[in-house]
């Protein structure tokens, strides 16, 4: 995953750790986007909390399992000007660094989110930075669960 960015303000930052509700593939029809929850490594967090004092609106929160934080890519995103600013789905790749089913991808997995952290302005004329999920790696797989109603509907013939 190396950085291909040329834009001064915009660079490709790594956080790792245990990935949950991972929808890298199809987008989340709720918010259009695509999006990972990733409960951080120690060193991980400590980068996200300096970004925050940079500005990074994304909030870290704490459950049973820890301190996670979420990270999105949006579908498109329209600009002041009205133009329509299309992103790509993340890439997903695994340990190897071969691409893989984002589909496959279950609670508890252990990998690197690739994120393009970029500054933007601010309303009260300042600038803040914002982070944008580009990619994961996927080091240590766990499998999706699926249910047998699950099974069936994969296993289901195609109506046409």
């Amino acid at each position: 995953m190396a950085n291909t960015n040329t834009n001064k303000r915009t660079r490709t930052e790594y956080v790792q750790g245990k990935m949950k509700f991972v929808k890298v593939v199809k987008p989340d029809i709720m918010f259009n986007c695509w999006q990972a929850t990733i409960y951080p490594t120690p060193d991980s967090l400590e980068k996200i909390r300096e970004w925050q004092g940079q500005g990074l609106k994304n909030t870290i929160k704490k459950d049973e399992d820890g301190w996670f934080i979420k990270f999105r890519c949006d579908v498109s995103k329209q600009r002041k000007d009205g133009t329509v600013w299309a992103f790509e789905a993340p890439k997903v790749v695994d340990k190897d660094g071969k691409p893989m089913d984002g589909n496959l991808i279950g609670d508890g997995s252990d990998g690197t989110l690739k994120l393009e952290v970029y500054e933007h302005p601010t309303p009260g004329g300042g600038r803040a930075i914002a982070a944008r999920l580009v990619g994961l790696r996927v080091d240590v797989l766990v499998p999706v669960e699926m249910t047998e109603e699950d099974r069936e509907l994969v296993n289901q013939p195609a109506l046409f």
